[in-house]
């Protein structure tokens, strides 16, 4: 079981797991740190590396996958290369970095892909 599963299953155990690999600042229980002094990481920063997204078996190219995110914006180009599927009306505005707001050209639902 890695430590993340004892975290989120086992939440009476969460202090002295914490505790036990140093991850609880003892003037303050409520921060949790990471040592990293010593670690060496598994991927240089400047290494590049391409992931190959399929969606409606087709390869997409240059695109940003966020799984945690609940809205993904789709270019049109990424959108017509995808056959143009159907897309349903948007009830919402969205707002860009800067403020300004805009409508969305439809929504795309149920959109699966695979990463390989």
């Amino acid at each position: 079981m890695s430590t993340l599963e004892v975290l989120q299953n086992c939440p009476s155990q969460k202090q002295a797991l914490l505790s036990a690999i140093g991850g609880i600042d003892p003037t303050d229980s409520n921060l949790v740190v990471f040592k990293h002094k010593g670690y060496t990481p598994q991927l240089p920063a400047q290494l590049d590396f391409l992931i190959q997204v399929k969606a409606l078996n087709k390869l997409v190219h240059r695109t940003i996958v966020d799984e945690g995110a609940s809205t993904c914006i789709m270019s049109m180009n990424c959108w017509k290369t995808l056959g143009s599927p159907p897309l349903s009306r948007s009830p919402t505005k969205l707002k860009d970095f800067d403020g300004r707001t805009y409508r969305p050209c439809g929504i795309l639902s149920n959109l699966h892909i695979e990463l390989g």
